[in-house]
């Protein structure tokens, strides 16, 4: 199996992640009012998309991938044509929000915090992985996120509003042209050729020679996904309260078991970890936050006492990596 291949069953896996999520499970129940809301505050994470991509090229060092960021700025403002950002505006008037009132709206808090933990992930690090890192991180958050976002809202606004997919210039088109699943290409990956999304393969196949280079890209590509993830949250009533209380139980237990000095595997499970690389590290404590997620779908405590050892790695992973 090839690397990029296992990279790419990894991000099927955030995708999965992602639907679970409470906002789209619940998507089609959003009332108009709160759907029209929630494509609002969205306005304020696209419409800084080139200035963000643009800052990514600023301090990158590999020209293959500036050229693959500079297309796609290039598409997002064509010379003979409404940029995307005017074509997002047009979609959205057509639903019943007007440019005036997109425009002369506020970000909420968690929009806003939302934008600073994408902006994050482009900041320039100097190391010889800031490449790998922000390559990997923006075909997540940037593109196959976003075409897995409207996956919901392209059948909800033409249910709803009438805007199908012929008559929509932003919503519709991004969903067709990025989504990874388009069909199944030379790579094998579930990409299509020409797509924003396919664009970043052969320079992450490059970039990822060895199974480090892979935890690396794994460990960005999950941040990514934790950072769009913060958006959502504030839609869904209750789930920021549950996903607090959660974790605050889960550190309960584990200050519990340092506390009581069980010898049986807490200790050697926090050794282990202790001694892998931050990359390697991540992928265990990734774990863990599956298992929170688990508990907040199920409400069922096992997954609560399998956080912190080695259970929750078998749970997530099987045997590990």
């Amino acid at each position: 199996m090839g690397l990029i291949t296992k990279f790419s069953e990894h991000e099927d896996e955030l995708i999965r992640r992602f639907h679970a999520h409470p906002f789209f499970r619940s998507f089609e129940d959003v009332s108009d009012v709160a759907l029209r809301a929630y494509l609002t505050q969205k306005w304020f994470l696209s419409r800084d998309f080139v200035s963000w991509y643009d800052r990514a090229i600023l301090g990158m060092k590999d020209p293959e991938a500036r050229e693959v960021l500079r297309k796609i700025i290039f598409d997002e403002t064509p010379t003979d044509a409404p940029s995307h950002r005017e074509d997002l505006l047009a979609d959205l008037s057509y639903i019943g929000v007007p440019k005036n009132k997109v425009l002369s709206s506020k970000p909420t808090r968690a929009t806003q915090r939302a934008k600073r933990n994408l902006d994050r992930l482009v900041n320039y690090r100097k190391d010889p992985d800031n490449d790998l890192r922000v390559m990997a991180a923006l075909r997540m958050a940037g593109e196959v996120l976003v075409a897995e976002e409207y996956r919901h809202v392209v059948p909800e606004l033409e249910r709803r509003f009438g805007l199908t997919t012929d008559k929509s210039v932003f919503y519709a088109p991004h969903f067709y042209h990025d989504r990874k699943d388009a069909c199944v290409d030379a790579f094998g990956v579930g990409q299509q050729p020409g797509t924003h999304t396919n664009s970043f393969v052969a320079v992450l196949d490059r970039m990822m020679p060895d199974e480090d280079k892979l935890a690396v890209a794994i460990e960005s590509s999950g941040r990514a996904y934790d950072a769009r993830m913060s958006f959502f949250d504030q839609f869904t009533t209750g789930y920021r309260v549950r996903r607090a209380s959660a974790t605050a139980a889960i550190a309960a237990s584990l200050a519990l078991v340092a506390y009581l000095g069980d010898r049986r595997e807490a200790p050697s499970y926090a050794e282990f970890l202790a001694s892998l690389k931050p990359a390697e590290r991540t992928f265990y404590l990734d774990a863990d936050r599956r298992m929170l997620e688990q508990f907040e779908r199920t409400g069922n405590p096992i997954y609560l006492e399998k956080a912190g050892t080695f259970e929750a790695v078998k749970e997530a992973w099987g045997e590990g990596p």
